[in-house]
């Protein structure tokens, strides 16, 4: 028996390393469990490192809101502490419209219902940014009672190019 109410589940996606020659600056995206029908909703993004580089990303990151990116945008980044970073992916696909309400589905809200937030921070940070990025990005997803699985991609399978900017670099 289909159910008339599809859903998505609860989902969070850990990199661990994504910044080349920084190994203790990380993030965590986590996607809310949600109705199928709405706009996805925003997904929040825990960065977390040490204080020179955390810091000298969040001021980078102020370039993501000015990404000229067709269905979504980030929100401004905000320092939570010396070594934290929070900051959003926004669905823009579908503004102004539910699903329920007969608008159009466009690539743009399928392209962000099936492509992980993952990889559009991480090619907006080496395109936009021009941050440097490990060039093998691990990640551990867990999704609500499923088992968890982890990953391990060559960057090119997700970005190109890479950026030149060496975060630990300009940290100082």
């Amino acid at each position: 028996m289909r159910s008339s109410n599809p859903h998505l589940s609860e989902m969070t996606i850990k990199v661990p390393a994504p910044f080349a020659g920084i190994s203790d600056l990380g993030f965590t995206a986590q996607y809310r469990a949600q109705d199928l029908h709405e706009p996805l909703r925003d997904v929040p993004l825990l960065i977390e490192g040490p204080r020179p580089p955390i810091k000298r990303l969040a001021e980078l990151l102020q370039l993501l809101r000015h990404a000229d990116a067709s269905g979504y945008a980030w929100s401004d980044p905000i320092m939570l502490s010396d070594e934290v970073v929070v900051m959003a992916f926004r669905d823009r696909s579908l503004t102004g419209h539910t699903l329920s309400d007969g608008a159009q589905v466009s690539a743009s809200y399928v392209l962000n219902l099936v492509r992980p937030v993952v990889f559009a921070f991480l090619k907006d940070c080496a395109g936009i940014a021009h941050l440097r990025l490990s060039d093998v990005i691990e990640m551990r997803v867990t999704a609500g009672g499923a088992p968890d699985w982890e990953v391990a991609m060559p960057l090119a399978d997700i970005v190109e190019p890479n950026g030149d900017r060496l975060l630990w670099q300009l940290a100082g």
